[in-house]
C-alpha cells in the first residue's frame, strides 16, 4: 500500500524489440529497437499518444554516448 507522500512513478513501456532483448541469447535486439520517441495520435494536439518512447535503459545509455 503506498503511503500518502509516496508518488508512483511512470510505468515501463517497453517496445517489443527490448522485451525479448532481455531475455538471455537476444541482448542484441536493443540495437533493432527504433521506438525513441513518443508518436502522438493524428489530431489529438499531442495530448493523447498512439505509441509510447520505449523507456528501456538501453536507450539513456546510446543517448549519453552521443
Amino acid at each position: 500500500m503506498r503511503t500518502p507522500h509516496e508518488t508512483p512513478g511512470p510505468p515501463e513501456s517497453l517496445s517489443a524489440h527490448c522485451t525479448v532483448a532481455k531475455r538471455p541469447g537476444y541482448e542484441g535486439l536493443h540495437a533493432e529497437c527504433r521506438q525513441t520517441q513518443d508518436i502522438p495520435l493524428p489530431h489529438s494536439g499531442g495530448h493523447a499518444l498512439l505509441v509510447h518512447r520505449c523507456t528501456c535503459a538501453c536507450h539513456a545509455a546510446v543517448a549519453g554516448a552521443a
